[in-house]
């Protein structure tokens, strides 16, 4: 039983995603600022890129584009590295910022689609989560590499585009989980009302995405018990 439900995970659409992500968010803050580590976050960064294009991958017209998308971001990114030019890595970032938008919309459209509620589309929904968290983290250094000293950092000055994402990417995923530790303040008007406005949508995801996944997992029992 277990064994059969681990294979039903493994072959579907969302599982890589969740996978790559988990891995991303575990790997950029504990090694991003060694080389090997470095190199190690980039290949996980790739992987997430990938996996995301792979996972809307039925709709071909939306996989196309995704990955003309990725194949311009990490251009854009591993060219800012090499160059170290952060006008460059502010491009990757703007980039990514388009295609995660895509890529969020389209899992939402599915993940709460009424369908059987499947291992896969648990995995589609708990990426979607891990999606808005890295959606916002990307938006908010977009902010910064737009508007300098949008946010307070502690002990943060003079850093690249790509030094600071670690931070916003910490930053975004308390916001969306409401602690709200502080040590990162929005200052301008943009930025608080980004701040609050993932605070909220994540609140608002978690609330209609349980109830919807309990009323389709209700629904398909009751249709299966009366046929």
């Amino acid at each position: 039983m277990a064994r059969s439900v681990l294979v039903q995970i493994a072959r579907g659409n969302y599982f890589y995603l969740l996978f790559s992500l988990l891995l991303l968010l575990l790997l950029a803050p504990l090694f991003q600022e060694t080389f090997i580590g470095s190199i190690m976050v980039d290949i996980a960064y790739t992987a997430v890129l990938l996996s995301a294009a792979y996972a809307v991958s039925e709709k071909r017209r939306l996989f196309t584009l995704t990955l003309v998308l990725v194949v311009l971001i990490l251009a854009a990114r591993w060219s800012s590295d090499f160059l170290s030019n952060d006008s460059l890595a502010l491009a990757s970032k703007t980039l990514t910022l388009v295609f995660l938008g895509f890529i969020v919309c389209a899992m939402l459209s599915h993940v709460l689609k009424d369908e059987e509620v499947t291992a896969n589309k648990i995995c589609g929904a708990l990426s979607v989560y891990l999606l808005i968290g890295v959606t916002w983290a990307v938006l908010f250094t977009v902010i910064e590499g737009i508007r300098p000293q949008s946010f307070l950092i502690a002990d943060v000055q003079g850093a690249s585009i790509r030094e600071i994402s670690t931070h916003f990417t910490y930053y975004s995923f308390v916001t969306l989980t409401t602690l709200g530790y502080g040590d990162i303040t929005p200052l301008t008007p943009t930025a608080k009302a980004f701040s609050f406005v993932e605070a909220v949508f994540g609140q608002i995801y978690l609330a209609v995405l349980i109830a919807r996944l309990v009323g389709l997992h209700i629904a398909h029992s009751m249709k299966k018990d009366s046929s």
